[in-house]
């Protein structure tokens, strides 16, 4: 199975807190639509050597929503003349990111059209306040009647982001945002800490000290009633972030994890084929310029290390775990004395768990798991 994203890189606003590359030259979409028709075609061999085809698609930004309905059915209909798709309706996944404000009846059933059978929806908050300090364009209201037209849409599958760990968030409005996502019922939901990152509004903030995050040990408890509150629901969690009702998991994002190869195309998208990763820069005005992709895309050859590294990272966010027999067999070169017994320690310890061959990081312990995975790192 191979994967192919898509960065559209647009945004009519930027979130506080948000560090993907985007730009609100809206104006540029349809040239950025011939562009990226251009990439794919020059990239449509990328997987024929590689002994796999493209099962998953999925647009991600960005604003993939700020796209019209014939910009995304142009790109379609190119990935699927160049990368030999019959059908886009049956990719094992096809997602696309909406926002809310976006997500009209008519601009949904577009896409579910063009052949995109799953959306992951940036709800982020069901809270007014947190939602005009965040900078999202939508409001609750807004994000209930989409999630309600996406599925008059027909969409049978459906994600929303949440964020949870930031100064104004109390354990109570936290409580009662979970509730109502579990009471909309999405077949995934994906929850993340907010973060601090350099050059984003709230990074400035915090410099200037305007902005006090949450302590770690109140994002800790956060993060322990997400996880009992969405288990509680019948949601399964299988990644750090990620909790999805059986059979819903993410095929596109998993695909991250466990280096499957997968092609990028648009400004600042990586690709992996295995042992190499390429990224175009994160510059619309170049990208829209380009004609050879190749000169275009910078290229970094990852070693044994590296990739011995990224696989116990990538295993041990995921409830699945690390595998023994797969980490002895793919990576001798790499395994020391040293590795099994910093993960006896960490087992005698609590913070990691083995059972069945396979090692992982115990549910309680999830909240923690970076500064677990480092110490394993060679």
């Amino acid at each position: 199975m191979a994967g192919i994203y898509i960065h559209v890189p647009f945004c009519s606003q930027f979130c506080t807190y948000c560090d993907f590359y985007s730009v609100k030259e809206t104006g540029q979409r349809e040239a950025f639509t011939e562009s990226l028709i251009r990439e794919a075609e020059f990239r449509k061999d990328y997987f024929k050597n590689r002994g796999c085809r493209v099962k998953t698609l999925y647009f991600g930004g960005g604003t993939p929503s700020l796209l019209s309905p014939a910009s995304f059915a142009a790109i379609t209909k190119s990935i699927c003349n160049f990368f030999e798709i019959d059908n886009p309706a049956d990719l094992d996944e096809f997602t696309v990111e909406v926002n809310p404000d976006d997500a009209s009846p008519e601009y949904l059933s577009a896409l579910y059209l063009a052949g995109a059978r799953r959306l992951s929806m940036g709800v982020q908050s069901f809270t007014d306040a947190h939602l005009k300090w965040m900078n999202r364009r939508h409001d609750s209201a807004t994000a209930l009647n989409a999630f309600g037209a996406a599925r008059s849409a027909g969409f049978q599958n459906i994600s929303i982001d949440l964020i949870f760990g930031f100064g104004a968030l109390t354990e109570e409005v936290w409580q009662e945002t979970l509730e109502k996502a579990v009471e909309l019922s999405p077949e995934h939901i994906s929850s993340y800490q907010l973060g601090i990152e350099p050059g984003t509004k709230l990074g400035r903030d915090y410099e200037k000290g305007t902005y006090i995050p949450l302590p770690d040990e109140s994002s800790y408890r956060q993060y322990s009633m997400l996880q009992e509150i969405l288990t509680k629901a019948g949601y399964i969690q299988y990644e750090v972030s990620s909790f999805a009702r059986p059979g819903k998991e993410a095929k596109h994002n998993s695909s991250y994890w466990n280096h499957t190869p997968y092609l990028g195309l648009g400004p600042s998208a990586h690709s992996f084929d295995g042992s190499v990763r390429h990224f175009n820069p994160p510059s619309l005005s170049k990208y829209l310029l380009q004609t050879n992709w190749d000169a275009f895309a910078k290229r970094e050859k990852l070693s044994e290390r590296d990739l011995f590294n990224e696989t116990v990272m990538l295993s041990l966010r995921r409830k699945e775990g690390l595998d023994r027999e797969h980490l002895v067999s793919r990576f001798p070169s790499q395994l020391s004395s040293r590795f099994f017994s910093d993960a006896a320690r960490l087992i005698k310890s609590g913070e990691l768990e083995e059972a069945g061959g396979k090692i992982r990081i115990p549910s309680g312990k999830l909240f923690l798991s970076d500064g677990i995975i480092r110490e394993l790192f060679q």
